[in-house]
Formats: structure tokens, C-alpha cells, sequence
């Protein structure tokens, strides 16, 4: 049986791979083998052109002949406003987490409360942060080409992303990217532990960048007889 500390270590995996592979997207390029310094480049050159996004990201996680699905919807707007909703695994209830670029707001409808918390003053990435971040986690990983395929009628670059160098360890794993041409944002993505069996799959629905969101959407409204909770 799969525990959350498990999962939570996976998740943690993805989101590395999701990070350095979407500086592949970025870039443009189909070429196998690109320096990092190449990627973190082209990489801020996308990011500065993208000024919002929603999708909803649904997830699975294997165990054996046991899956655990999450669902997780996100809409973002620079340069700190975001709703997510998440739900959790047995839980029809979602929670909604929102950020009006002020403050946090925390809402668990099974128990109608609200917390609410000051955000710091957060500046954006600078190309510093960015190369750095980069830089690191390409020194521990390769990525190359597989092919084009198409996903939910959008054509893709299917990547494959894996450790360097081999550690003999239970924990090695690579994964399966697949990316909008269009978009330069990953559509799908699977991870595989060393035996090539597939550890969890995770696949993006209903993509939309620079669609104009409004302001007004991360404005969040107190729920009616709502327990309203302040954290620092």
C-alpha cells in the first residue's frame, strides 16, 4: 500500500522533471542535446510572453494493483494572483486555495471555514534565480527526443527525462513528457521507477494560456456563516 510519504516523494519527482522538461518546451528546439545554459534562456524568453494559464490536472498514482487519483485545478495570472481547487483522494469536497497577490485565502467547505493569511512581499524570478535552479537540475539529468505524437488532437514532442548517472537505489526513475507544439506546455506526463514500471501518470485537460483572465477572478468572497481563521 502506497502512504502519503511515498506519494508525496513522487509528486516531488514529477514536479522536478515537470520543471526541467518545460525548459525543453520552451526552447523551441528539437535538437537532442542542448546545454542548460541554452534552455534556461529560451525558457525566460516564453515565460516572459506568458502572462496567464488555467488547466485542470488529473493524476494517478500506482501501487501494485491499488491506483489513488487526485484532481487539481489551477488558473494563474502574473505576477502573484492564483485559484486552485484540490481534491483529495475519497473526498468529493473540494478546497480552494486562493491568492489575490495580498493575502492567502484557505477554504474547506466540509467544515465552512476560511483561513486567512498575509502573504510576504514576493518579487518575481530573476534570470539569476532561474539559471540557477536550472542549472542544478539539469547536472543530474538527461533529456532527449522520442518522437511527435498527439494528444487529445494537438500535436506533441514526446521526451524522456532520466538520471545521469545510475544509482543503484529503489528510488531511480525517468519520465515520459508530452509536449504542445503550440503551447511549449506539457499535455501529459508518466513516471517510471527502474524496472520501467509505471509509478504515476498525470494528464492535463482543457489548456488555455493568454486567454485575458480577469482580476475579478481572484477576488475571493466570504462564505455565508463561514469560521474565518487569521495566521500570520
Amino acid at each position: 500500500m502506497m502512504n502519503n510519504v511515498k506519494i508525496k516523494k513522487i509528486i516531488k519527482s514529477m514536479l522536478l522533471f515537470i520543471f526541467i522538461d518545460l525548459a525543453v518546451f520552451a526552447s523551441g528546439c528539437t535538437e537532442k542535446n542542448l546545454t542548460a545554459e541554452d534552455i534556461a534562456t529560451q525558457m525566460l524568453e516564453k515565460q516572459d510572453s506568458i502572462q496567464d494559464y488555467s488547466y485542470t490536472m488529473h493524476s494517478t498514482y500506482y501501487a501494485g494493483e491499488k491506483t489513488i487519483e487526485t484532481e487539481f485545478k489551477t488558473i494563474y495570472k502574473k505576477p502573484h494572483m492564483i485559484k486552485n481547487f484540490i481534491q483529495e483522494p475519497g473526498k468529493e469536497e473540494e478546497t480552494l486555495v486562493l491568492s489575490d497577490g495580498e493575502f492567502r485565502w484557505t477554504y474547506t467547505p466540509g467544515t465552512n471555514t476560511v483561513t486567512k493569511t498575509k502573504l510576504p512581499k514576493t518579487p518575481e524570478l530573476t534570470k539569476s534565480d532561474y539559471m540557477t535552479l536550472i542549472g542544478i537540475s539539469l547536472n543530474d539529468s538527461n533529456v532527449s527526443l522520442l518522437g511527435v505524437e498527439e494528444i487529445n488532437n494537438r500535436e506533441t514532442y514526446l521526451l524522456k527525462a532520466s538520471p545521469k548517472e545510475t544509482v543503484e537505489s529503489a528510488a531511480q526513475y525517468y519520465a515520459k513528457v508530452w509536449v504542445d507544439k503550440e503551447t511549449w506546455m506539457p499535455l501529459k506526463y508518466e513516471m517510471y521507477d527502474n524496472s520501467g514500471n509505471r509509478t504515476a501518470k498525470t494528464e492535463i485537460w482543457d489548456l488555455k494560456v493568454n486567454s485575458g483572465i480577469p482580476d475579478s477572478e481572484f477576488v475571493f468572497n466570504i462564505p455565508e456563516g463561514a469560521e474565518i481563521k487569521t495566521t500570520s
